[in-house]
């Protein structure tokens, strides 16, 4: 009864948070991370300094790449997080970004100056979204089919950003104006070119919910997909006692018994949208939870 006390409990207090804990990773210490979601994906802000190609490195490592910011509303999620996340506005001064703290996102350019593809995994494809220079550069610069953008100067209808001032082939994210003191080539929250061997901190973006391990064996398993609609496959390697999902308030929601190794089926068509707990029991000692999305 102990056990199942402490799990019950465990699990209540899990699903009342809406925080994602990373799987371990040497490239980055957990300590230094906040973690958040948006519309059914995990990120973290990573509060070590890194060059862009070693954060993106890291990012891949962990099981991700550097953020690609795709909507107004996923900007505004991010810069949410970073205000939550604490980071000093003026950790560290960049002197080619006009003397203003920055974190790196996806974006670079690296490959053919003024065409700006999302790559946050460094393998030198993505997404063009974005070619040429604002107006504090060359002044050719246009989004590529209508890609949101969010250059320096975009909140005066006129992107003076990217300018490739002294070799600026990476995308960051001011966190005051800039030149430091004013927002003549931007404001806060938007991006500006900076060389890419700067090293600062650095955002990762995941294409799921991470998965929460605690007090487990090393076993691993696999929830796909996720978000899910009507059904959820659960991959194991080993027998399990027991699975049982838990909504948002730790209301036990589904339960099923004595699984087989191989691949489950789980129908979660009857649930509402939102966020749930998948807790796998090995035994009553031993147990695993992981967070996926009902949409």
């Amino acid at each position: 009864m102990k056990t199942k006390s402490l799990i019950n409990s465990f699990v209540i207090f899990m699903a009342m948070q809406f925080v994602v804990l990373s799987a371990y990773s040497q490239c980055a210490n957990n300590a230094n991370i906040y973690s958040f979601t948006y519309s059914g994906k995990s990120y973290e802000i990573v509060k070590e300094t890194k060059s862009w190609v070693d954060a993106s490195a890291c990012a891949v490592e962990r099981g991700g790449y550097l953020v690609e910011i795709g909507s107004l509303a996923e900007q505004v999620a991010v810069c949410n997080a970073i205000v939550a996340s604490a980071i000093p506005n003026n950790y560290k001064p960049i002197g080619d970004g006009g003397g203003t703290s920055y974190i790196w996102i996806g974006a670079t350019d690296k490959n053919v100056e003024g065409t700006w593809l999302w790559d946050g995994d460094n393998n030198n494809t993505g997404t063009h979204f974005w070619t040429g220079q604002g107006a504090a550069g060359a002044n050719n610069g246009t989004p590529v089919s209508g890609s949101f953008i969010n250059w320096g100067g975009t909140s005066t209808t006129v992107a003076q950003e990217p300018d490739n001032y002294n070799n600026q082939d990476g995308a960051a994210i001011g966190l005051t104006g800039w030149p430091y003191g004013s927002t003549s080539l931007g404001i806060a929250s938007e991006w500006n070119d900076i060389n890419i061997a700067n090293t600062i901190y650095y955002i990762i973006e995941y294409n799921y919910l991470i998965g929460i391990k605690e007090e487990s064996s090393k076993k691993t398993y696999y929830i796909t997909p996720n978000p899910c609609t009507d059904k959820l496959f659960l991959k194991n390697q080993y027998n399990i006692e027991t699975i049982k999902i838990y909504d948002g308030l730790g209301i036990l929601v589904y339960e099923n018994n004595a699984l087989s190794s191989g691949e489950t089926m789980i129908d979660v068509a009857a649930l509402k949208a939102g966020v749930y707990i998948l807790l796998i029991e090995e035994t009553k000692h031993n147990f695993q939870t992981m967070k996926f999305m009902k949409e």
